[in-house]
């Protein structure tokens, strides 16, 4: 809990913004923003929030993020906030609907779906069919566009029927047999070393997942907990298909709770991403982190 702190240093007074935090079994730290001398407006309080928020994150997140990155997405979050704020609902829509199709395109794209932009744009905007696209990349669009309206829509917790319901959206009607049903069979990554752990193992490691989630919640930052669970669900692989895409929108779920605004790794980076991917899977979790960051810092900057 945050609170103001008056502190008499010979025959002065200085007024502190502070908050202490659990740092371990038993161990608390107090951190402090300085206000100045005189006792401070609730929007000179406001405008400190920040810095002693970045404060916080750099304690809990040293191990994943730099705090130079968790500063440049706060940026991100604020100017992107600001900007929703100043412009028509109309504009908002239009801007929300440009982000489906970019997304669903890019997180399609990234397993192989041959279509292009402007393909997907044609299927989930204009309602058309372009000529020659095959039924199951069409359908991969479809699907891609109703995951995300129902992570939006979704007032839930995560759990694993939550997890589910979105892997049977993103993969229904793309032919396979068991679309949103959680293997029970083993399976392995095309051109990864890596190897997914056996079938007996899924529920218990998505159980791990979700309480990670929850018990890092309020310490771990917003983005680097959305990488985190989408890291996390990936190696664990718990379906037939669509882990990729699922994982993907799960880390938008994840910042979209936290009142973050959503991302989408390019296609055009696809080896950076895969290339993260394999760091987490090394247990180089900085490593992994950092390499998400920049998969997505063109659009943090544009």
């Amino acid at each position: 809990m945050v609170y103001i702190d008056k502190i008499k240093s010979g025959k002065r007074t200085f007024y502190y913004l502070g908050k202490t935090i659990r740092i371990g079994q038993n161990k608390w730290k107090k951190l402090r923003i300085r206000l100045g001398e005189k006792e401070p407006s609730k929007e000179e309080i406001k405008s400190k929030l920040k810095d002693l928020k970045l404060e916080e994150y750099e304690i809990y997140n040293k191990d994943y993020l730099d705090s130079d990155k968790l500063e440049i997405i706060e940026d991100f979050r604020e100017v992107y906030n600001n900007h929703l704020k100043k412009i028509p609902k109309t504009i908002a829509e239009k801007e929300e609907s440009d982000f489906i199709i970019r997304f669903t395109y890019n997180s399609n794209a990234i397993e192989g779906n041959r279509l292009t932009l402007r393909d997907t744009y044609l299927i989930i905007k204009e309602k058309q069919i372009p000529s020659g696209a095959p039924p199951k990349d069409y359908n991969e669009a479809i699907n891609g566009r109703e995951a995300l309206e129902f992570i939006k829509s979704y007032k839930g917790k995560l759990t694993t029927e939550f997890i589910e319901k979105l892997n049977y959206i993103l993969t229904k009607n793309t032919g396979f047999i068991y679309p949103g049903r959680i293997r029970f069979f083993p399976v392995k990554i095309e051109g990864a070393d890596f190897i997914p752990p056996e079938s007996d193992k899924v529920k218990p490691l998505l159980n791990k997942m979700i309480k990670f989630y929850y018990d890092n919640k309020k310490k771990i930052h917003p983005f680097v907990l959305a990488c985190l669970i989408h890291a996390q669900f990936v190696e664990i692989h718990p379906f037939e298909d669509g882990n990729g895409r699922t994982g993907r929108a799960l880390m938008n779920w994840s910042l979209m709770k936290s009142n973050y605004p959503k991302i989408f790794i390019p296609v055009k980076v696809r080896s950076k991403y895969y290339e993260a991917i394999d760091l987490h899977n090394k247990k180089d979790i900085k490593g992994y982190c950092t390499k998400m960051f920049e998969t997505v810092i063109d659009q943090i900057k544009s």
